[in-house]
């Protein structure tokens, strides 16, 4: 079954259920007042009987003859009864509903009734100056059970009549309600890896099918921006691993070439060799750093770990490889509680992307202090890394995260290129956010938006 006919059905069911629910409620109740009705007739009608029969020898023949006349007009399938209580003696012939229990009944209750099968049954008792009698009438109410089953078929004729005509409104509605995920089917059936450039169409609404068609979006730019940075970095790892390799294998081709060649050409050789193969060697481990933050998220270990002591652990690792390097670390709005620094994230990952940034902070800033700030935010902490160093040009700041991407006023420094993308990576695995604000010669400032745990989980 189709999910718009699933839907139709259900509303149908549902709002079907509740009309039958509603015409049980308004039958039952007619039922109820025409019964009430009828006997409160047969109670006016029975007074009139027993005032006649029992009456008759104390009041004038002429009033009752025009009682009877116009209260004893005769009902459907009428019959009378007249029971001396005194003396009680129930005939064969009498119907089934007039037995001791009912006689009983209206001895001790003065007023019963009672329905028996179609018949209504009116029974009071009269006192008289000859005697305590039961008088019994009874009587079909033909009418009232005609507008009943009337009124029946008139609310089983709405009922039906709504269900078909609600099942196609609902069919109907849920054509169009699905229409935009029949759109979105059908386009996702023509994507493949040479049009990940399409997206699904976003209505500019808040509801859920334009949540569907912005989180599957967001999962295509994902997807095509993974695509494009393997392919990338599969371009750009190929061209930097080359240029070590073919420098290592031209000094040993000259120094094999060289049929007299002296300890010093052979030492000058190696030595070159050594510091191509070292820069390989760093250049490969940087690579393969990359390369795993490209796992999945739920491929690595996240734990509790506090802000403040993976960057003071940072700026001393940095400091026992770099004596020279000047780090001031500053904390503002620290809460009263230690424990509100804790966040759940991958301690290794992030002391990677904060040793990265605050590196090239030192490289770059000629020897100057380096700014390091952790700022509490009541949604977010805030950790600023500020230099005074060469700065960024303009023009390269979009393409600072790319693979091996290194401004022209960069080249003379030692790197390779892959630093910040490898931050940037780690700060999305953590949903954080990173921008970097510079002026060439002026200085450069990092900032790194990490949620806090209440607005992160």
């Amino acid at each position: 079954m189709t999910l718009k006919n699933q839907i139709a059905l259900t509303f149908t069911l549902i709002t079907s259920g509740i009309l039958i629910g509603i015409c049980g409620i308004i039958y039952y109740f007619s039922y109820q007042y025409t019964r009430s009705d009828f006997y409160q007739r047969l109670q006016e009608r029975v007074n009139v009987v027993a005032a006649f029969a029992l009456e008759e020898d104390e009041l004038n023949q002429k009033l009752f003859n025009e009682i009877r006349r116009k209260y004893l007009q005769p009902l459907p399938t009428e019959q009378e009864f007249l029971i001396n209580l005194d003396s009680v003696y129930l005939s064969d012939t009498l119907p089934a509903f007039i037995n001791n229990n009912f006689i009983n009944a209206i001895n001790r209750q003065r007023f019963v009734a009672q329905t028996y099968h179609d018949t209504s049954v009116v029974g009071i008792r009269y006192e008289d100056n000859q005697g305590d009698f039961a008088v019994i009438v009874a009587a079909q109410d033909r009418s009232g059970i005609r507008k009943l089953h009337n009124l029946g078929r008139v609310l089983f004729a709405v009922v039906i009549g709504y269900l078909v005509l609600v099942f196609f409104i609902g069919r109907w509605y849920a054509r169009q309600a699905i229409a935009p995920l029949n759109d979105f089917i059908h386009q996702m059936r023509t994507l493949n890896t040479t049009n990940l450039h399409l997206r699904l169409p976003e209505r500019g609404k808040g509801d859920e099918i334009s949540q569907l068609a912005r989180t599957f979006n967001n999962l295509l730019n994902r997807i095509e921006t993974s695509i494009e940075t393997q392919n990338n970095f599969i371009s750009n790892a190929s061209h930097e691993l080359k240029t070590p390799l073919t420098v290592i294998l031209g000094e040993i081709e000259i120094a094999l070439a060289q049929e007299e060649s002296s300890a010093d050409n052979y030492r000058r050789a190696l030595l070159h060799i050594e510091q191509e193969a070292e820069r390989l060697k760093r250049l490969t481990l940087r690579l393969l750093k990359l390369a795993q933050t490209g796992f999945t998220e739920s491929g690595r270990e996240f734990a509790s770990a506090r802000l403040d002591e993976l960057l003071i652990e940072v700026i001393e690792e940095i400091h026992t490889t770099n004596l020279a390097a000047s780090i001031r670390l500053h904390f503002h709005n620290m809460p009263e509680e230690t424990q509100e620094l804790e966040i759940l994230a991958n301690a290794n990952l992030l002391k990677i992307a904060f040793a990265n940034i605050i590196e090239n902070a030192v490289k770059f800033s000629g020897g100057q202090p380096v700014e390091v700030a952790l700022i509490c935010e009541p949604t977010h902490y805030s950790i600023n890394i500020h230099d005074l160093g060469i700065g960024i040009p303009a023009k390269d700041l979009d393409k600072i995260f790319e693979p091996f991407f290194r401004s022209e006023n960069a080249i003379h420094f030692q790197g390779f290129g892959v630093g910040l993308p490898l931050v940037k990576k780690i700060i999305d695995i953590h949903e954080g956010t990173i921008d970097i604000q510079s002026i060439p010669q002026q200085g450069t400032q990092v900032s790194i938006i990490l949620p806090r745990p209440a607005a992160q989980f």
